[in-house]
């Protein structure tokens, strides 16, 4: 019995290093993104918007009348776009609209992943230096104790970070997509009324 508790002990006691790694990993992750939405993406939803309203006043356009900003991270959308306009197969443009939604699914994972790994793999950095940080209470060692816990609390803060950033950036990026979801069933609607 004792060895079986000593094999599950050393393997889980082995699993820190990779835990603090891989939110350490995430972390990075996290803020390149966070940074990207607040820097890259500003003037995505105002391109968005005069698009929408330039077409509301002229359906009578093509992909060349438009401005692109091309520091969009959603290029996609604008790519969308434009094959739009120049659409003549209304089944192709369903196609379209369908690789735009693969895309931007595709992309939502990664936020989604963030707000759901963070806080398990932080649960995890956490849970594992309790056993030795118990063990340290129970030798009277206050100093192993002292530092178990403080890689636990660390751990389910950066956890905790990851998840939140995760979080927020999912929720932005959804109403972005389906603003941008809307504008392409709106073209293709259109198309598809004037054939």
């Amino acid at each position: 019995m004792n060895l079986l508790q000593d094999s599950l002990y050393w393997l889980t006691s082995g699993l820190l290093i990779p835990c603090i790694a891989f939110l350490l990993f995430m972390f990075i992750q996290s803020v390149m993104a966070l940074g990207r939405q607040i820097l890259v993406e500003k003037n995505h939803h105002s391109t968005i918007d005069h698009l929408t309203d330039k077409l509301r006043t002229n359906m009578n356009v093509n992909s060349t009348d438009f401005p692109f900003s091309p520091s969009c991270l959603q290029l996609q959308c604008i790519n969308s776009v434009k094959a739009l306009l120049d659409l003549t197969d209304i089944a192709y443009g369903s196609y379209l609209i369908t690789q735009f939604e693969t895309k931007s699914d595709k992309m939502m994972c990664r936020y989604s992943n963030l707000a759901k790994l963070g806080p398990i793999t932080g649960l995890m950095g956490t849970l594992i230096p309790m056993g030795p940080a118990l063990q340290g209470l129970a030798e009277g060692n206050i100093e192993q104790l002292a530092s178990q816990m403080q890689i636990a609390f660390t751990t389910t803060v950066i956890g905790l970070i990851i998840g939140a950033i995760g979080f927020i950036l999912y929720q932005i990026n959804k109403r972005q997509v389906i603003k941008e979801l809307a504008l392409l069933d709106y073209l293709l609607d259109f198309k598809a009324s004037k054939q």
